[in-house]
């Protein structure tokens, strides 16, 4: 995900620029078991490519395409076909070859909002037509909170009036059940204009622990397990420049039971929209805490958003099993579930 983040920051900066840009993903894969499909590239009208798709094979395909977009009259889509074999599968450090499509879109016709969010870890969703009578460039951006900004293809979303409406609600409906799963996911959904590409962009948490102790070396441990970045401090100094590094999916967790500590750090996490934070302590000390920072001036709306006391009731009491219990709430979270046993629900479990 690092590495579309850093594609998104330079789409984003070309498009203030208004410097013409082709975007790049993969949309079909045959084989390459191996093969990262969730990164963004970018390539401009000279052929240069940002990001990395299958090495100078993937550049050497896509480049004179992209040059070709950029040269058109009329925006449109495009799709490359790259095979890998024999040699290039070892040169490239994949486990076996196979064949990808990968989509070729004008960035101009994506909302920038979408790269905006991607640079700052934002969970977002892209809808575009790419198949069927219409097909087009033009795509509708869908944000976390359930907003919308652009629009589809002409043919998509004039179709019939109110039926190009509820094509778009029901598209938009699609997106954020992907966002709801919390995880990086393309899907394509077929209608009665064509081939719709979701793509939806979910990053990791990155936690944000602010205390001492063997907890913070077990919760920095658990998340390793999972793949997700942590950084710590002492104290409440550096938590701003923390959360900033943490981004829209950051998690704050407060070991500290110092007063001169944990409000402030408490209350640096809750001027952000960030969607977990979290609290150690006993009940009287969760209660004290919570007084001094409604004294301070924070919210009972904002107090509320306060996990306390921190974790999931797993009954563990050492440091492995406090962290676990710790991430396993942020999981549930990120995810909206309520975090009670699979054996007491009923449907798929993956979307139950």
């Amino acid at each position: 995900m690092q590495a579309t983040q850093h594609t998104a920051e330079m789409l984003a900066k070309a498009a203030a620029s208004g410097d013409p840009m082709v975007v790049a993903r993969v949309v079909q894969v045959e084989g390459f078991s191996t093969l990262p499909v969730d990164e963004l590239v970018a390539l401009d009208g000279q052929g240069q490519v940002f990001g990395d798709l299958l090495g100078v094979t993937g550049a050497e395909a896509m480049a004179p395409v992209a040059r070709d977009l950029l040269a058109s009259d009329q925006p449109r889509l495009a799709t490359v076909h790259i095979t890998i074999g024999g040699s290039a599968v070892s040169e490239l450090g994949l486990a076996c070859g196979g064949r990808v499509g990968v989509l070729l879109q004008p960035s101009s016709s994506v909302p920038t909002e979408t790269w905006a969010a991607i640079a700052g870890r934002a969970p977002v969703a892209l809808i575009t037509i790419i198949d069927g009578p219409a097909t087009g460039p033009k795509a509708l951006t869908v944000l976390g909170d359930g907003s919308r900004v652009g629009a589809l293809s002409a043919a998509a979303s004039g179709a019939s009036g109110d039926a190009g409406t509820a094509l778009a609600d029901s598209l938009v409906a699609e997106a954020l059940g992907m966002l709801k799963e919390a995880a990086t996911a393309r899907r394509k959904v077929t209608t009665e204009v064509g081939t719709a590409m979701i793509e939806a962009w979910v990053p990791s948490p990155r936690l944000v622990i602010v205390g001492t102790g063997d907890v913070v070396g077990a919760i920095d441990a658990q998340a390793g397990l999972l793949g997700w970045e942590v950084r710590s401090g002492p104290d409440h100094e550096g938590v701003d420049e923390m959360l900033e590094w943490a981004g829209a999916t950051a998690a704050l967790i407060v070991l500290s039971h110092d007063p001169h500590v944990d409000v402030p750090a408490l209350a640096a996490g809750l001027r952000r929209p960030i969607p977990y934070i979290g609290a150690m302590g006993s009940r009287h000390t969760q209660s004290r805490r919570i007084e001094r920072l409604a004294a301070s001036g924070v919210g009972p709306g904002d107090l509320e958003r306060i996990h306390r006391p921190i974790g999931l009731d797993l009954g563990g009491r050492r440091a492995p099993e406090v962290a676990l219990a710790i991430a396993a709430e942020i999981q549930a979270v990120l995810h909206h579930r309520d975090a009670r046993s699979l054996r007491a629900s009923s449907g798929p479990i993956h979307h139950s």
